[in-house]
């Protein structure tokens, strides 16, 4: 794998997905944290939890898993992330997302001024013009390379907080209904085909590329020279609580390999397809990595 001597830098949320009769843990900057932790990637995760159950529930998670809480610091006042969620006929889930949490007051982390070879960070924690918007600007000023996750929940985006997150991105990660979001927000015209919309989005916003999940139909990578497209990987579906990120973890493993497109996207599946199967959007074991990086193994 080639690694860099600097860590990379993974930004925003952590949070208690609360199913009613289950809480679990999640926010996507927190999953791909663990995901990419637990496959080897070096990262330093950047949030905030409250001072609260919660927000120890998290703590220790990250301390049992061998990960540094040194960039997570409690909030005297706010609490930790709660996402409420709610099944959905349609959608599978629905997220109600409360306001004022302790991700909304993320403060630059401690004795970094330095660059940083790569950022990964969603659109959620920068919701509000407030301290974690601050800090996810000085990380975007020093990152060399940024991965975009956006992830439009209404109320909670805007188009000017849409642009400034997208613009200049090196990978710009969507799906299909927030794809078409950002060309119906941004006025710009509907593309004929999949390419071409990916296309336009990119040169609107001077990202590099756009990749993007398809569900049921898979995946695409489109950089305004070539496009690959993956089907999806099949499996036995728990939920689909985090697959998004799963798959977000499995494309920067691949890439930082130094995989092609296509090995790239079939590792984004593999893993996507992996947490699809369990109960929640991270595994509780280490043995579940262990079990996708035997395969990929064979597969080299």
């Amino acid at each position: 794998m080639k690694t860099e001597a600097v860590p990379g830098v993974i930004f925003g949320e952590c949070l208690v997905d609360d199913f009613g009769t289950a809480q679990c843990l999640g926010g996507a900057p927190f999953n791909v944290a663990q995901h990419l932790h637990a496959l080897g990637v070096a990262s330093v995760f950047v949030s905030r939890v409250g001072r609260d159950a919660a927000g120890q529930r998290i703590l220790q998670r990250m301390q049992d898993w061998g990960m540094s809480t040194s960039a997570v610091p409690e909030d005297e006042l706010l609490p930790t992330g709660r996402v409420q969620v709610v099944a959905d006929a349609g959608q599978g889930h629905h997220f109600e997302i409360l306001p004022h949490q302790a991700y909304d007051a993320i403060c630059p982390p401690s004795g970094g001024t330095g660059s940083i070879p790569w950022l990964y960070h969603g659109s959620l924690a920068v919701r509000e013009d407030g301290p974690s918007r601050a800090t996810w600007r000085q990380l975007c000023a020093r990152a060399r390379w940024r991965f975009v996750d956006i992830n439009l929940r209404d109320p909670w985006w805007d188009s000017e907080m849409l642009t400034e997150v997208i613009q200049d991105s090196s990978i710009l990660k969507c799906n299909v209904e927030e794809l078409r979001q950002i060309i119906r927000t941004c006025g710009l015209l509907p593309a004929p085909s999949l390419q071409e919309a990916m296309q336009t989005v990119a040169r609107h916003f001077c990202a590099q590329a756009v990749l993007l999940t398809r569900g049921a139909a898979g995946a695409a990578y489109g950089d305004g020279t070539d496009f690959y497209e993956a089907k999806a990987i099949p499996t036995v579906i728990q939920d689909t609580v985090g697959a998004g990120d799963a798959f977000a973890a499995g494309w920067l493993w691949g890439f930082f390999c130094g995989d092609s497109m296509e090995r790239c996207l079939l590792r984004a599946g593999d893993l996507a397809a992996a947490v699809c199967a369990l109960s929640g959007a991270l595994p509780d074991q280490p043995e579940f990595y262990r079990t996708i990086m035997e395969h990929w193994a064979k597969e080299n």
